[in-house]
């Protein structure tokens, strides 16, 4: 078990919260909360365990009010990578795999469609059955085509 606080801004608003995550990975995580950002926005997520820190820009992938939000990790270059690989083993004593963590085109908009409500779906009750954690949920839902 994960755990991790976290203060969330959503960019558009200046709207901001502390909470924690619950679940971490290469390429987002899930944070607890009540009342969730809309699929899309824009945040900078500072995550802390102890006296370690993160910070990064995201996008809400996954949405569901009452329960939190998944945010894919947006603006994760080499660097960014090798620091996130190095606090998550630095908490956990495990690096994670290293591999390339995809961007969507920046004229993307995967929130519009029918298709991506149906892999939003589908996303969600693979983390509802287990078959998915939150962070690979949020993966799937940033960048759905690899």
């Amino acid at each position: 078990m994960f755990t991790a606080g976290a203060e969330v801004i959503e960019l558009k608003s200046g709207a901001r919260f502390s909470t924690r995550t619950t679940d971490l990975g290469p390429g987002g995580c899930f944070i607890d909360t009540t009342v969730p950002f809309p699929i899309g926005s824009n945040v900078i997520i500072n995550l802390n365990k102890g006296t370690k820190t993160f910070g990064t820009a995201g996008t809400v992938v996954y949405s569901q009010h009452g329960l939190g939000m998944g945010i894919a990790f947006t603006d994760l270059d080499a660097e960014k990578r090798l620091e996130l690989g190095d606090w998550i083993a630095g908490i956990t004593g495990e690096r994670p795999a290293g591999h390339e963590i995809p961007r969507p085109p920046k004229d993307a908009n995967p929130s519009k469609g029918r298709e991506f409500v149906a892999l939003v779906r589908l996303v969600r009750l693979m983390i509802g059955k287990g078959i998915l954690t939150e962070a690979e949920g949020a993966s799937v839902l940033h960048d759905p085509v690899l």
